[in-house]
């Protein structure tokens, strides 16, 4: 067994779980508190996969999902209504 990702967000995790069961990836969702000094009411969700050989699926699904690893913040691209040349980009970091 493997955990591939964790959040604070349950519901994250629990969704994710539903796409891998979907996708025939046999996983498990754990909760743990986030630390140990932490009340029991703030936990962090845990996704697990059961087979190991389902790893290379599971994190290929992570991309496709944007979720754990893969999470990117959103950038504008040419797509977006907002988007904005990277010279005003660039401006706006100096």
């Amino acid at each position: 067994m493997k955990m591939l990702f964790f959040s604070s967000d349950e519901m994250e995790v629990k969704t994710a779980s539903q796409k891998f069961a979907t996708a025939g990836i046999p996983c498990e969702v754990r909760t743990t508190p986030l630390t140990r000094a932490e009340p029991p009411d703030r936990v962090s969700a845990e996704l697990w996969i059961r087979n190991d050989k389902d790893c290379h699926r599971a994190l290929m699904l992570c991309v496709e999902l944007g979720i754990g690893f893969s999470r990117r913040s959103h950038r504008p691209t040419l797509l977006d209504d907002d988007f904005e040349p990277a010279e005003s980009l660039a401006a706006e970091m100096d």
